[in-house]
């Protein structure tokens, strides 16, 4: 199923669809337990984080004991898949990375680096599949949350609730690009990044409501997304080749390497900056309003 609201339901009843169906994903994936690989971890992790943006846009239409929960175990799940996350960003990343540096370095060291880096991350990928056990517990614990979540009582209209989380969400994008904009912190940009793509994935569930203004906005919003996400994705290697250097004997390579690291990570900075101030230059409350007139006109078109 697509994770997209729909016009044959009301809002409520749609994004409770996406909601559980993301947690569904999720589990599916975790039961096949047979040739069970790190993409499928990864695109659990997506499924799940999809699920925890709806259960947001719905946080002041239910109670907020019924959001802590659900948000606490989601979250817990989340953070369960990260570490297979990171090890396959270690692969994929770099070997990209390197491709576009392939010059800098003689093959011969790149795939010393590369080895090395892989062996570290195996080693933590082997852990994760080896723990059936907790595998099996949160298949449980998502099993569980699709029983409970059908049931969730949603006080009035939820559009109060959505317009809320969207505004939030948005001047949380909104601080984090002005904090940038003066620092070279690496954990406001990590911050900032997951704080848009948060926003990325509540306004991708309204896409085919979506005004063609607000759409173009969005897809700038994607490209800083993108850009924010390689700057996390190199910050992880780096720290990843720090972990791993003793096993490396070409430490002139090392150095160079960190050097292009450093390098890009400095034009990844200046791009998002850029971005930052293009795409965050309205006010939150226009915004908001922007989106609701376009939303609502759609499903009265329905």
């Amino acid at each position: 199923m697509p994770y997209t609201v729909s016009k044959s339901e009301p809002i409520e009843s749609s994004l409770k669809t996406i909601l559980v169906s993301g947690i569904k994903d999720a589990a599916n994936v975790l039961s096949l337990s047979q040739g069970l690989h790190r993409e499928q971890f990864k695109q659990a992790r997506k499924s799940l984080k999809k699920a925890r943006a709806v259960l947001y846009l719905l946080r002041d239409s239910i109670s907020e004991n019924k959001f802590s929960e659900e948000e606490k175990n989601l979250k817990k799940l989340s953070r369960t898949f990260r570490d297979v996350r990171d090890a396959h960003v270690t692969e994929e990343v770099f070997m990209g990375f390197s491709k576009a540096h392939q010059k800098e370095l003689t093959q011969e060291e790149w795939t010393e680096i590369m080895q090395a880096l892989v062996a570290e991350s195996k080693k933590t990928v082997e852990k994760v599949f080896q723990e059936q056990k907790k595998i099996n517990e949160s298949i449980g614990l998502l099993n569980a949350a699709m029983e409970r979540i059908p049931e969730i009582k949603i006080k009035g209209s939820p559009w109060n609730s959505i317009e809320e989380c969207l505004r939030s969400t948005f001047l949380e994008c909104f601080e984090y690009s002005e904090a940038c904009q003066d620092t070279h912190e690496e954990e406001y940009f990590v911050a900032w990044r997951k704080a848009v793509k948060f926003l990325r994935v509540e306004l991708d569930f309204f896409i085919e409501a979506l005004s063609p203004e607000i759409k173009e906005w969005n897809q700038e919003l994607h490209t800083l997304s993108d850009t924010l996400g390689e700057y996390q994705d190199l910050t992880l290697i780096e720290s990843q080749i720090q972990d791993c250097e003793k096993g490396i004997q070409s430490k002139k390579a090392l150095r160079h390497l960190e050097k292009l690291l450093h390098e890009r990570k400095k034009n990844l900075r200046k791009t998002a900056r850029k971005l930052g101030r293009e795409i965050f230059n309205t006010k939150a409350k226009a915004f908001v309003k922007d989106f609701s007139q376009s939303t609502k006109s759609w499903f009265k078109a329905a």
